[in-house]
């Protein structure tokens, strides 16, 4: 399983073979109260990564001093916009009410334009088992990783959604290309449907987010109601999770 899967656990079950909590069933409700202090974890995220020279499952290498100082230039100058002129011209008060809508509105948005495209039945081994559960069962020698990213990501919007969100829409295109820009993603996404179609591949799109949306909160629903999974059939106990973030392998949302 992915980390980000284990990252928001126990707060949120995003894979049935994780274990159960009662409180999961109500996930699709409470993660909204969730969702609006996600940008702040990022931020978080960022700056733990560059201090520490590591994120979660993977180190940093290559990174120059001048490409670090521009991260620390690029934040600076973040945080005296959203927050540092805010206080010094119209007080605390007017700053953190200003502060904390910009960043609510923001991680809403990047949640529920981002985490819909890995969050939906057709991204997930599901029960009873899917195309992409199929596929993610290969064996390490035989899975082919462009494979892997085409079925555990699903595509919304078109054109408009793709510059709106910097190409995050198109998640298919988004995980294949990452080096490419995104203005390209609408004329490639055309190519990689009709390859994957060509090779009896599913490719999961959406023609709109209102049409998206919906199924993922109805697979946070399920997902949140389904059974534990035995661990011979793949499921993850509570023991294999801490071991797994004692070694560092896994970090906390």
């Amino acid at each position: 399983m992915d980390e980000d899967v284990f990252s928001p656990y126990p707060l949120l079950r995003f894979d049935h073979r994780l274990p159960r909590k009662w409180f999961h069933r109500f996930q699709h409700i409470y993660m909204w109260a969730m969702y609006p202090f996600l940008q702040l974890v990022f931020q978080y995220g960022d700056i733990r990564g560059l201090i520490e020279g590591k994120t979660e499952g993977c180190h940093i290498y290559g990174a120059s001093t001048n490409e670090k100082i521009s991260v620390v230039v690029g934040k600076a100058v973040h945080y005296t916009l959203i927050y540092g002129l805010p206080l010094l011209f119209h007080g605390w008060k007017t700053a953190l009410i200003a502060g904390m809508s910009y960043v609510a509105a923001q991680s809403i948005v990047l949640a529920t334009t981002f985490a819909v495209s890995h969050n939906v039945p057709e991204t997930k081994g599901g029960t009873p088992e899917t195309f992409a559960g199929r596929k993610l069962r290969e064996t390490r020698d035989k899975r082919d990783w462009g494979v892997q990213q085409l079925v555990t990501s699903a595509n919304w919007g078109g054109v408009f959604g793709c510059f709106m969100t910097g190409g995050l829409n198109l998640q298919i295109e988004h995980h294949l290309f990452p080096a490419v820009s995104f203005m390209h993603y609408p004329a490639i996404s055309k190519i990689v449907r009709q390859e994957a179609e060509a090779r009896g591949l599913e490719y999961a799109s959406y023609p709109t987010l209102t049409e998206i949306l919906p199924r993922y909160l109805k697979f946070m629903r399920d997902v949140g109601r389904a059974e534990d999974v035995p661990v011979e059939e793949g499921g993850v106990t509570e023991e294999m999770i801490e071991r797994r973030r004692a070694e560092g392998a896994l970090g906390f949302f």
